[in-house]
């Protein structure tokens, strides 16, 4: 009887481990996760500090006792440290007892996600010091709140995880300062959508520190007192790093596991190593961007499930593959809803297409029918009028606009067809002319009437 041997039991990890199970119910099928933690939605952690997700056993999708029911063996605290695939045997390291021992397999999924990275200056620790990824991670944060009381944040990181946390921390009557050490806000937002969203978080008396450096950390003993910077000193209760995570593959130094530079895994379509029986899904992973061509690195639940899927398929003699991605991706700012896929024009440029970029604002809704806001598009095509990307903030209906992008960015589609393309229309959900449709005209004039 075969056996699957699967390294990490969250998102990809426990959706490749039930796909071999479903297809191939004789299986041995062994979960090993390094945690206590497995099958849960990382990215309700902010909601769940915030308040909003009540009870933190709402954000599991399974517990162990209805994996196990379903045959699939899951071990927690087992810490993989090595593997030996000539042999195709793993070393773990059991956390409870401190033993390590080894593990036979067939087939191995890889499937152990990404690390929050920490800041690379000296004195980033301390009881008011964190990262936030993990759940462990989440629970430190959220008893320390609890334990201290505190009333005041820094949050280094305006990407998806820190304009999350600003808003939830807020939730709970903290006031939060937000730096970051370049201009951008979410790593790709164009320059008049990055202004719409610091204008809520201003408005919501969130303050903004762009452009700024940290240059050292103050402490008393083990507190974190204030971040110095170049704007000056940021005193607060608490201190939360959100620079971004990186691939949680160290215990592969040495194997023939290939890399990209970044550490995160380099798979095919299939998501196979290219190493016998070794596949690898989710956050560990490089990635093809399908606009680009190019291989990136942006971890998603959403990919992390899919990638997960299609490995577990493989692994179980079906056919199926994961072409790769748009970067497609969404986020709430407090009444704000931001929004981002394909690539910008600077990006497009990079890749070697030459390409032409506008920005338009329309009404969410027709302007007679009350509620609603402004919403700001951004879209981007190549000079014959391929899409390849675009931008959207707005009040409402953001997710279904950015999945229609997404779409057509995917398909390859045209500007002149996309703005044809027949959107639903009601004077409650959007004007006879949707923002993209504005915005995919604008850009074609631009294109072909010069």
């Amino acid at each position: 009887m075969p056996k699957l041997l699967v390294i990490g039991g969250v998102a990809a990890g426990m959706s490749g481990a039930s796909k071999v199970k479903r297809l191939e119910p004789e299986w041995e099928v062994v979960v090993l996760e390094a945690g206590n933690d497995l099958s849960y939605g990382a990215c309700g952690l902010p909601y769940w500090i915030g308040g909003v997700t009540a009870k933190e056993n709402q954000l599991y999708a399974m517990t162990e006792e209805k994996l196990n029911n379903r045959g699939i063996e899951v071990r927690l605290r087992q810490r993989v440290t090595s593997i030996a695939e000539g042999r195709k045997q793993v070393t773990v390291l059991d956390e409870a007892s401190g033993r390590s021992y080894e593990e036979d397999y067939d087939e191995l999924l890889i499937a152990t996600g990404a690390k929050a990275r920490v800041p690379g200056i000296r004195g980033f620790e301390g009881k008011n010091a964190f990262v936030f990824h993990t759940f462990p991670e989440a629970r430190s944060l959220n008893e320390y709140i609890e334990r201290s009381g505190a009333k005041s944040a820094v949050i280094w990181g305006s990407g998806y995880v820190g304009l999350e946390m600003v808003e939830n921390f807020a939730q709970r009557g903290m006031s939060v300062t937000l730096i970051n050490r370049s201009t951008r806000v979410l790593k790709t937002l164009v320059e008049p959508l990055r202004d719409v969203i610091l204008d809520e978080l201003e408005s919501k008396g969130i303050k903004v520190l762009l452009e700024t450096n940290v240059l050292e950390i103050l402490r008393d003993g083990d507190t974190i007192t204030a971040l110095r910077t170049d704007r000056g000193e940021l005193k607060a209760d608490l201190f939360l790093a959100a620079i971004g995570v990186d691939p949680a593959t160290d215990f592969l130094a040495g194997s023939r596991v290939p890399l990209a530079e970044n550490g995160a895994i380099v798979t095919d379509e299939r998501c196979s190593t290219g190493v016998h029986g070794i596949w690898a899904a989710g956050d560990c992973c490089e990635v093809t961007h399908l606009v680009s061509g190019r291989p990136v690195y942006i971890p998603l639940g959403t990919t992390a499930n899919k990638m997960g899927r299609v490995a577990g398929s493989n692994i179980a003699g079906e056919q199926a593959r994961f072409p790769g991605v748009v970067g497609t991706a969404i986020v709430k700012v407090f009444e704000l809803e931001a929004a981002v896929t394909g690539l910008t024009r600077s990006q497009a440029m990079d890749a070697g297409f030459r390409a032409e970029e506008v920005y338009i604002k329309a009404f969410s809704r027709a302007h007679y029918y009350p509620g609603g806001g402004r919403v700001h598009v951004s879209l981007t095509s190549d000079e014959g009028g391929r899409l390849l990307g675009g931008q959207v903030v707005g009040p409402e209906g953001t997710k279904g606009r950015i999945d229609t992008l997404a779409a057509a960015v995917t398909a390859g589609m045209n500007i002149q067809d996309f703005s044809m393309l027949d959107v639903s229309y009601a004077p409650s959900f959007a004007p006879v002319w949707d923002p993209l449709l504005i915005a995919s005209g604008v850009l074609e004039r631009k294109i072909f009437d010069r």
